[in-house]
């Protein structure tokens, strides 16, 4: 009888799926992102700096890329790049964080607020390495894995959407 009892308590303690994994990750796969650069020209160049942030976005054809002084690179883009780059919801911010990265590994995060959760909310930054939202004011940390420094009363504070980074000879690789 116990052996019975042991076979059917272990049998469904098999057919249960098990809770205990660990699913989080610090990267976000909630929009798609998929964009290749060289980060050995201008304006690329100032995202390997500790510190340093650019946003880029897609606005009609062009690629608009922005630095925190607000200085404007437009390119043209092709029909095949249009198809296949992704920029996550509102745009990308990408950059060197100064706080807690030893290795000096370039970030990329989503320029929409990720509390308004909206193309429409994009992030404005300065040299001081915080965003802050238009729309709610919330206020972001670029330098510290873009964790909220401030945010509204009635909201529920949450980084920013951080996606997967890597780096392979002279190039650079956003895509989740």
């Amino acid at each position: 009888m116990k052996k019975s009892v042991s076979i059917v308590l272990l049998t469904a303690f098999l057919a249960v799926p098990q809770s205990c994994e660990n699913s989080y990750s610090i990267y976000s796969g909630r929009y798609r992102v998929n964009y290749m650069f060289n980060p050995n020209i201008p304006p690329y160049n100032a995202v390997t700096s500790v510190g340093t942030f650019v946003s880029v976005r897609c606005v009609g054809t062009e690629l608009v890329v922005t630095d925190a002084g607000k200085k404007t690179t437009r390119w043209p883009m092709s029909e095949a790049e249009l198809r296949s780059f992704c920029f996550g919801l509102g745009g990308l911010i990408i950059g060197t964080p100064s706080l807690d990265n030893d290795h000096g590994q370039v970030f990329a995060y989503d320029l929409a607020c990720p509390i308004c959760d909206k193309a429409s909310a994009r992030l404005g930054f300065g040299s001081t390495g915080v965003a802050e939202c238009p729309s709610c004011h919330s206020k972001f940390d670029l330098n510290n894995n873009g964790f909220v420094i401030s945010a509204g009363d009635k909201v529920e504070p949450r980084p920013l959407y951080r996606y997967p980074v890597s780096q392979g000879g002279q190039t650079i690789t956003i895509a989740n």
